[in-house]
């Protein structure tokens, strides 16, 4: 017993070493060098057998080291990593550093690191293998960089010389101390081409001591519209060479200094413009007196030597519009225009600093939508122009600029109404919240804003039931359109959506048939369950008085015990379908809803036959008191309708046996 205990305890133990051992001999065989590998018998085989994809890289004009030593493990693992690449780095930048070790240490707490590299990715610009250009680049020289610097401000009509060797003359690959990459401070890097103290430098520039400045500041360094190389939109004053309208003279000691301070020197030019801006709302900058908040005193390359492109520049203090870029819609005239297109940036009368009313805002690209305000029935907010109550204005995720999703959009007005719409039977429409599959959002020639006229709103989807019927053969508030008659547009506790329980529905135009139903003591099960559309559609059919089926059949459809497949006779009356011959089909005085009482209702046919009859049943017919203790209503197997009595005498048609 202690033997067997014994190996019950060593089981775990070895299950734990089976399974450690095979993860050991992998770990073993991953760590081994390929020395080692050589000296158990491996010979590794070349990468390039399989990879032979590659070999046309050996073509190019310059292959990278490794690649033309053929050691790919400089830079692959040659069995990978679980779930990793085969790359010994997954980080790309890391991975090539680990060979560029010079310029990891040149590019450690640089200020100024290439984008690209900044991601820590090296091959934007460089192949991995091999290039027919220096440097392995992927294109030559300035195209290199055109990869992502848009060509349109390097194609100007007048360009920067250097430009023509590249754009390493003065921007490093990599990375700098210096703004944009540049190899030197800037005043240094423009002195190393342009000769400062030259006379047709200095006259150019009025005098003043430039190269004390910035000379981005007025000048592009790549190209230009106009020949001096200044940005593409320059402030008058520098455009005319008139420096000194805002600045010292250059005998000052301080010749940058200005005349005045803020506003007060750009109201010295802009009179007009200051009494403009004595406005209800006005931009807070421009209250404040900082023009240079948005506008730099030189040259931009931006319209009205802003600082900043259209909806950056606003952005760059209403930080919480940046969002709005990055919704699904924006509005059209922000993509194109920017803000302004709908703000004055400076003053305004109205509210948000709008440059116009609301109205006229808004109807100054939707034209169109304006000529809806002469509709005959308008939607309260539109008739307002208050178009920001179902629409941002900015942007949206949602289609149209809608605020919410067009599903939940109408019930933040209509809150009643939602709790009004939540019943049993709900028009699909309205269940799916597609308010605008019947109503126009804005207005509509037709009241509660519907899309068509109400008579024809149904029929644009419920068609179909009308395409096949005559005028005689439809119900008359269904010849006539008015579904509403009936029918509840949005939802019912009812079926089918109807105004009221069916039979109730029914009354208000078959009044006198509510009065017979009423006073009667049988009533016909439809009726009384109040399902008048057991029997007849709603809507129409061929069959009068809006039957479904022929009496007979639709009688049958649901009295299908009275039908025997043994039936050999059957009731005239019943075979021709003429079932109400002897019923009424909505109620009677009498059970089953005869007409008559028995045997009443058969005289009334059966009385052509008197003297025939007379004989067969030994008495005259006026002294039959029941016609159906004898006689089946409707099939039989034997002839003449007689019960399957088991009397013998009966059974026998000998009646006299009894009776006299």
């Amino acid at each position: 017993m202690k033997g067997l205990n014994a190996m019950q305890k060593k089981k775990p133990l070895r299950g734990i070493v089976f399974g450690v051992l095979p993860l050991l001999v992998i770990f073993i065989f991953a760590c081994a060098t390929e020395d080692t590998v050589r000296k158990k018998g491996f010979q590794a085989k070349p990468c390039l057998d399989c990879h032979k994809n590659t070999m046309s890289e050996f073509q190019k004009k310059y292959v990278h080291d490794p690649m033309k030593k053929r050691d790919c493990e400089a830079c692959h693992l040659r069995h990978g990593k679980i779930a990793v690449l085969t790359l010994k780095e997954r980080n790309e930048k890391k991975l090539c550093f680990l060979c560029h070790k010079t310029m990891a240490t040149t590019l450690d707490g640089t200020a100024h690191v290439h984008t690209p590299l900044k991601q820590s990715k090296c091959r934007p610009c460089h192949s991995a293998h091999a290039s027919d250009y220096p440097y392995l680049q992927k294109k030559t020289g300035s195209e290199q960089c055109f990869t992502c610097h848009k060509k349109d401000s390097f194609v100007r009509t007048k360009q920067h010389k250097p430009l023509e060797q590249g754009c390493h003359v003065c921007h490093s690959a990599h990375g700098s101390p210096y703004e944009n990459n540049l190899v030197k401070p800037e005043p240094e890097l423009c002195a190393s081409c342009h000769t400062l103290n030259a006379e047709k430098f200095r006259k150019a520039h009025r005098d003043y001591p430039v190269e004390k400045s910035t000379c981005s500041r007025c000048h592009t360094a790549h190209s230009s519209s106009n020949t001096a190389l200044l940005r593409e939109s320059v402030h008058s004053p520098l455009q005319a060479g008139k420096c000194s309208a805002c600045h010292n003279p250059v005998t000052d000691s301080n010749p940058f200094g200005v005349l005045a301070t803020d506003s007060k020197l750009c109201y010295t030019c802009h009179t007009k413009e200051e009494a403009g801006f004595k406005k209800t709302y006005r931009h807070s900058p421009l209250d404040k007196g900082k023009c240079q908040d948005c506008h730099d005193p030189h040259a931009t390359d931006y319209p009205k030597v802003t600082i900043r492109d259209k909806n950056a520049l606003c952005i760059h203090c209403h930080k919480k519009k940046e969002e709005v870029m990055k919704l699904g819609n924006v509005h059209a005239p922000i993509q194109d225009k920017g803000c302004t297109a709908c703000h004055d940036p400076h003053a305004s009368q109205y509210p948000y600093s709008l440059s116009a009313s609301e109205k006229q805002i808004c109807f100054q690209c939707h034209g169109k939508t304006e000529q809806q305000l002469k509709e005959q029935h308008v939607h309260q907010p539109f008739s307002k122009v208050e178009c920001n109550k179902c629409h941002n204005s900015h942007g949206s995720n949602q289609a149209k600029l809608l605020k919410t999703p067009a599903a939940e959009l109408c019930y933040t007005c209509h809150k009643k109404e939602e709790k009004e719409f939540f019943k049993t039977y709900i028009h699909t429409p309205v269940n799916n919240r597609q308010c605008t599959s019947c109503h126009r959002p804005h207005a509509s020639q037709n009241s509660r804003l519907l899309q068509t006229d109400s008579r024809q709103l149904c029929m644009n989807c419920h068609g179909s039931k009308v395409s096949e019927l005559k005028e005689d053969e439809m119900h008359k508030p269904f010849r006539e359109k008015a579904c509403g008659a009936c029918h509840d547009p949005h939802a019912s506790e009812f079926p089918g959506s109807t105004l009221k329980p069916m039979t109730s529905l029914c009354y208000e135009c078959h009044k006198s048939m509510e009065k017979d139903v009423t006073a009667s003591a049988s009533k016909h099960m439809p009726v009384e369950e109040g399902r008048c559309t057991g029997c007849h559609s709603p809507h129409g059919t061929k069959i009068k008085p809006l039957l479904y089926n022929r009496p007979k059949e639709l009688c049958l459809s649901c009295h299908e015990r009275i039908i025997t497949t043994t039936v050999r006779k059957g009731h005239i009356g019943m075979e021709k379908g003429d079932c109400l011959s002897c019923h009424r089909s909505h109620s009677a005085d009498l059970r089953s809803l005869l007409k008559q009482k028995d045997p009443a209702v058969c005289m009334d046919c059966h009385s052509a036959d008197a003297a025939k009859l007379q004989t067969i049943h030994l008495k005259p017919l006026t002294d039959i008191q029941s016609c159906l203790g004898c006689h089946q209503p409707h099939v039989t197997e034997k002839p003449g309708l007689l019960r399957n009595i088991k009397h013998s005498p009966f059974a026998k048609g000998d009646c006299k046996v009894c009776h006299e």
